[in-house]
Formats: structure tokens, sequence, C-alpha cells
């Protein structure tokens, strides 16, 4: 506020109102900033292109950046008993959390497509491994705040996540990923086939039947099970897990039969926090990947009158066997 003598009359800046020291605009930046990438140093600089050298400290960073904190602590204890979920995404992302530890840890992602169509976030929470009892304690903390059991959950093909999504979500089905699926045949075969292979899995997981894709199976036996039985095998594990979207809605496979959806959010999360290195404590790097999610825009899926037929088909018959 520019300080003004002898002017006859008390001055009133334009600009600024009456004992304001600090523009709401300027406020709302800040957060901005620090949210899509930049160290507290970094925002500080920046900012004193507006402010002036002095306009900004260290502390002030933090103290205004402390309001997207409360709104992430706010939203991750909401009450999830309104949301009808019809398939629910899991997946897992590694990051620096800790200033002075060398291990990245793992921060656990709950994505969901509503009964309506549209994509959701629905919780973020740390995990110091992608294990058994990390995921069970997520999905836990979610079934505690109302979460209904969605239809179809979809998930990679870490073994503690399908154990805690059977005992957490007895009736729900799951769909293990099909590229996670993918890639680890292809770890499994000699570099000059793995473009063959690859086609030969793409028969599988792209025919236009559930019974065309048993039959591509069976060709991926006859072409490369002698020559890669090991990669036959890990086909083999749990396909009937790869393979569950073939009951559900044709329009809605491209969404479910992996966890692309998340991965890609994942790809902007990583670009983002790069610059920041490693967070000081778990409740800003939760914070982070929180708002970049958060701030991602992704397609729904098209729930037409033949999808709500099928899903409603698909849940009487559940209905039907918990009865049974």
């Amino acid at each position: 506020m520019p300080q003004v003598r002898d002017a006859g009359s008390p001055f009133h800046s334009e600009i600024i109102p009456p004992r304001v020291t600090r523009m709401d605009e300027v406020q709302d930046v800040i957060p901005l900033l620090y949210m899509n990438g930049l160290s507290t140093r970094k925002v500080k600089k920046s900012a004193s292109k507006l402010l002036g050298n002095k306009g900004l400290s260290h502390q002030n960073v933090i103290r205004i950046t402390e309001k997207i904190v409360e709104e992430f602590n706010k939203w991750k204890r909401r009450d999830l008993s309104a949301l009808e979920i019809t398939y629910l995404i899991l997946d897992g992302i590694r990051l620096g959390v800790r200033a002075g530890t060398k291990e990245k840890e793992a921060v656990l992602v709950a994505w969901a497509f509503l009964e309506n169509g549209s994509r959701e976030l629905i919780s973020v929470s740390l995990g110091n491994h992608e294990s058994y009892s990390a995921w069970k304690g997520f999905l836990e903390d979610m079934i505690k705040r109302g979460l209904n059991d969605p239809l179809l959950t979809v998930i990679d093909g870490c073994p503690g996540l399908i154990k805690a999504v059977k005992e957490v979500f007895p009736n729900s089905d799951i769909q293990r990923c099909t590229k996670h699926k993918t890639e680890n045949i292809l770890d499994k075969v000699l570099k000059e086939d793995r473009a063959k292979v690859k086609d030969s899995l793409r028969k599988i997981f792209y025919a236009t039947t559930y019974d065309h894709a048993k039959e591509a199976i069976e060709m991926f036996k006859r072409d490369w099970g002698k020559k890669y039985p090991s990669a036959l095998e890990c086909l083999q594990e749990d396909i009937e897990l790869c393979l569950t979207y073939y009951k559900y809605p044709y329009r809605h496979w491209k969404r479910v039969r992996t966890t692309n959806a998340v991965e890609r959010s994942f790809l902007e999360v990583r670009r983002r926090v790069r610059g920041i290195g490693r967070f000081k404590d778990e409740e800003r790097a939760l914070t982070m990947v929180y708002w970049q999610m958060k701030e991602i825009r992704w397609y729904g899926v098209d729930m037409t009158k033949e999808a709500r037929a099928i899903l409603a088909g698909i849940k009487v018959s559940k209905l039907d066997r918990m009865v049974a």
C-alpha cells in the first residue's frame, strides 16, 4: 500500500480495498503454483514479481497452501454412502513422501464410474507398500464411510490387492488389467518374438465375444506353448479374471478391461511432482496427488438404455446368488 503524505484527503486505492494488504487473487494463485509442481522456494520467487522481494516468505507460502491441505482432509473424511458406484478402479503410485528417506512409498488411489456414467475420484491414501494389509485397510476405510459394493472392481495383478478385494467386496466381480497381464507375458518372451506374441494376445483381449477369446487362448497355446511354456503359464493364471469384462456392456469394455484410466493420471502426477522431489510430510504428498487427479478431466462411460439393462440383470443375478 503506498504511503501518501500531504494529499489533502485520505488516500483510497482503486485496486486494494481499505485495510487489505494483499489481494485475494494473489492468495488464490499461490496454492495453484505450488500444486502445479513448483517448490515453496520457486513459488516465493515467482510471487516476488508481484509482491516484491519482501512480500512473501517461505512461512507465508506454507501458511497459504494450508487451505488446500484442509480441503483435502475434509474430502478424505467425507461420507460415501450417496455414491452409486458401478465400476471401481484401484491402483497405486510410488512417490518420495518423507524428506530424509530414500525409499519411495505407495500412494493408493480409487477412481469410480458412477451409475449415471460420470467418473469421480473416491479416495487417496498412503501405504508403505502395495501389500494385502495396506490395500485391505484402504478398502475398509471406504466401507466405514459408507461405500457401497461396486458391481466390478478393476485392478492390476498385485496378489495382495486381489486377496483384499475378494475379502472386502465378496459380491463384486473382479477384472484384472489386461495391459498388465500382457506386459507380464511379454517379459517371458524373446525380443524377436514379442511383436507376434503381442498380436496373439490382442486376439484374446480384443476379441468380439467371450467364446472367441477362449478360442484365441487355444490358438496361443498351439502357437507359443512349446517355445514359451512360462509365458503360457502366466497367461493361464487367473485368465478368467482377465475376461470378466465380457459379461458387461460392450460400450464399457474400453474403460474397464485395464487400469489405464488411472495409469494415465499417474503420468500427469509424476510430471508435476518432478520439481518437488521429496515431500516433507505425507499430508502434503497426498494433497498433491489428490489435487492433480481432481483437476484431470476424463470421459465417463455411456449409460445407454441397453447398458442399463445389462447392468440391471447383473445386479439381479448377484442378489439371487446372495439369497441362495
